[in-house]
């Protein structure tokens, strides 16, 4: 897609998009899945608020059920819109409850038929469209000479695509020869700048220096030491060595700052509501930090995800604070993912579980992010 000076470049077999800045010759890009998953996260988040209005006999356009599915291309589960089209001048008029939707011209240009179905994914990911109406569709060959498209978000925006013309040859790979990769001067892409191009060798070297300070500190009995050593490969390589803590176990338990540590950091898991208990955990943070000032960054992350779980903004600067000392803790970019998830901001999100993969192709921590790409690619293959 060109518009203004740039390409917009939906890779679909690698699940990519590039936005290429012709004038700077600069090049962005960010997963495929960032799109669909604002989509069917921003769908659902106003499929509720519709309910609720609803249920407050509040009626607005902005809430419509059909309205949404239009603009976003998806559909409820369960939905029962109702779609219905009329014959009008030439064109089909697609309506729900008697608002017009889009408007489709009867006649067409001709289109390769391998191309067809491009084309119809060209339009969700352009201009939305229901569902309904693309079923209604699909039979058709060729190209709309016009059509209109109503959309119903925070006011009513019209976009009208005419044909002008087809041209077809013979396919060819897009090349983004003479372009140079840019990323914006801001986090989290100062962040990944700092990750080495050989990124899994680089956390391999990591890892070993860890467990050889793990096992210093252990030796010479300090334990809290061992134990943050053992937390920084943990964040590194997602396995850490469980036999290890079965080894050191008797000696992990028994010692008081280690279990501050370790009941400190349970306190930031997603599933803990005690805002009791993690604001105390704060306060054992800021004691632990005078004990062993070597792994800062292994606590950066710990009293990070405390923080985001009492909503405090500071959380995602103790994260990018690890990551300065250590860009190879893929729990680090693992949480600013999520965190960037839960704020809807989806290419920041992809962006660090996309870096985290590629310093551990196979951490098991990610498994649920391959798991969401996935079910985002099984529940919508419309979009792929």
């Amino acid at each position: 897609m060109e518009a203004k000076g740039s390409s917009t470049v939906y890779d679909f077999e690698h699940a990519r998009v590039f936005q290429l800045d012709q004038k700077t010759k600069t090049i962005q890009d960010n997963s495929l899945y960032a799109d669909v998953g604002f989509r069917v996260l921003e769908f659902f988040n106003r499929v509720n608020l519709g309910t609720m209005m609803h249920s407050a006999k509040i009626d607005t356009q902005l809430f419509d059920l059909a309205a949404i599915e239009h603009l976003f291309s998806l559909s409820a589960d369960k939905s029962d819109t109702v779609v219905d089209s009329v014959e009008t001048n030439g064109t089909k008029v697609y309506r729900a409850k008697q608002t017009v939707l889009m408007t489709v011209s009867d006649r067409t240009q001709s289109l390769p038929a391998a191309s067809q179905g491009d084309y119809w994914r060209f339009m969700r990911y352009y201009v939305g469209g229901h569902p309904a109406i693309y079923a209604s569709l699909a039979p058709v060959k060729g190209v709309p000479i016009q059509v209109v498209v109503e959309l119903h978000n925070l006011g009513v925006e019209t976009r009208t695509l005419k044909l002008e013309s087809i041209r077809t040859g013979p396919d060819t790979a897009y090349s983004l020869d003479g372009y140079q990769r840019a990323s914006p001067n801001t986090e989290p892409f100062v962040a990944l700048r700092l990750v080495d191009a050989n990124a899994p060798e680089a956390l391999a070297l990591r890892v070993t220096r860890a467990r050889q300070d793990r096992d210093d500190a252990f030796a010479r009995g300090d334990y809290v030491g061992a134990m943050l050593a053992y937390d920084d490969m943990l964040l590194s390589n997602g396995t850490g060595e469980p036999e290890w803590l079965k080894m050191a176990y008797n000696q992990l338990t028994a010692d008081p700052a280690t279990q501050r540590l370790n009941g400190a950091a349970a306190s930031g898991a997603r599933t803990v509501r005690d805002s009791v208990a993690q604001k105390k955990a704060l306060e054992e943070f800021a004691t632990l930090r005078t004990l062993n000032p070597t792994y800062v960054d292994v606590l950066d992350v710990f009293e990070a995800n405390v923080r985001i779980a009492l909503r405090e903004e500071h959380g995602q600067d103790l994260l990018f604070d690890a990551l300065h000392v250590n860009p190879y803790l893929i729990g680090a970019w693992h949480d600013l993912g999520d965190s960037y998830y839960r704020a809807f901001r989806m290419p920041d999100a992809w962006t660090c579980w996309d870096v985290a993969r590629r310093i551990s192709p196979s951490a098991p921590m990610m498994r649920e992010v391959d798991q969401l790409e996935q079910l985002l690619r099984a529940k919508n293959p419309q979009f792929f």
